[in-house]
């Protein structure tokens, strides 16, 4: 199938390769009653792939227009937004700094191998110090100095990375093979989920949390959505709880809390034979933390009847293949 490439860092290039990821249809019993496809965004770049390249654009344009060749960025050993920025800092020549939760493990995971291959520094910190990761002077403390780098937090989760996911959506309405009724993704952050809402243009769009997130997420999306509410793109959500029930007027998206299989990056064994049923059937691989969560979510929803008999879903593949090491 096809496969694309980032080569240059321009946003006219990104939404040609952007526009020729293919959208595979899933036939399988696992999704009783519905009409399902994949939108193979794991396939835009073998390296920069899934919502991680969306999320990047503006980031990585903002840095280059205003000239600032450090990119600053946090997550864990596995953290596939880590992974992303240092491939692609080596490709469009940005220096780059990881800032790590925990302390340097003597032999490092295959992401901060490859993350340190690809030139990026690292600099470990701990727990209590990475949890003070949004206050103001969290990069002085860590011996970064704030001006001279741009900073990109956890999961590329600001307004560019939102504005790239909203590019993700208005691709979808260009390209998509078939009406979608709703737009499937997996929620970390909601940025991508946030995005996704805004380009969809009315279009159902769900998000499955794959953390124990509270209403934490729920109130990011609200506060990602807010600036179009005044635009009267979107209506507006009055308290975040209300996206949880899918009471967000014009905004038309949803959250979904109850399928993190236990918290962030639990992979239990009810899980696992979901992702290898599903991987044999249709031949796409999964990544355990955020798309096994999301298609077995899918399933659940297509098995109770949640969803209208005969309904058109996509489900889009956000990467993050590589962290299927961590796993094996």
């Amino acid at each position: 199938m096809h496969s694309g490439s980032l080569l240059r860092l321009n946003i006219d290039d990104f939404k040609k390769t952007a526009l020729r990821v293919p959208y595979q249809s899933v036939d399988s019993d696992l999704f009783p009653g519905i009409e399902l496809w994949v939108r193979r965004d794991d396939l835009l770049d073998p390296l920069i792939s899934g919502n991680k390249a969306y999320k990047l654009l503006y980031n990585l344009l903002e840095a280059e227009a205003h000239q600032l060749r450090t990119i600053v960025t946090c997550g864990g050993a596995w953290s596939n937004h880590v992974h992303a920025v240092a491939a692609a800092g080596a490709r469009y020549g940005f220096n780059t700094v990881g800032i790590i939760r925990g302390e340097r493990a003597q032999n490092l995971s295959a992401t901060l191998r490859d993350a340190e291959r690809f030139g990026m520094r690292l600099i470990f910190v701990t727990r209590n110090q990475y949890r003070r990761r949004g206050e103001v002077s969290f990069l002085n403390e860590v011996g970064l100095r704030e001006e001279l780098a741009l900073f990109i937090p956890e999961g590329g989760a600001n307004y560019a990375g939102v504005e790239g996911a909203r590019l993700l959506g208005e691709i979808i309405l260009k390209s998509a093979p078939v009406k979608f009724d709703q737009v499937w993704t997996a929620c970390g952050t909601g940025a991508t989920f946030a995005g996704l809402a805004l380009g969809l243009k009315g279009i159902s769009t769900v998000g499955v949390e794959v953390l124990k997130a509270g209403d934490g997420i729920a109130r990011d999306v609200a506060r990602w959505l807010a600036p179009e509410w005044a635009e009267g793109e979107v209506a507006q959500i009055d308290a975040a709880s209300a996206i949880h029930t899918g009471e967000a007027g014009g905004a038309n998206c949803q959250l979904l809390a109850g399928f993190h299989c236990g918290g962030y990056g639990k992979y239990p064994e009810k899980l696992r034979r979901f992702q290898d049923e599903f991987e044999v059937g249709t031949g796409i691989p999964l990544d355990p933390v955020y798309t096994a969560k999301l298609l077995l979510a899918l399933s659940k929803s297509a098995e109770s009847s949640r969803l209208r008999k005969g309904s058109k879903i996509l489900a889009v593949h956000s990467g993050g293949l590589q962290g299927r090491r961590g796993f094996a």
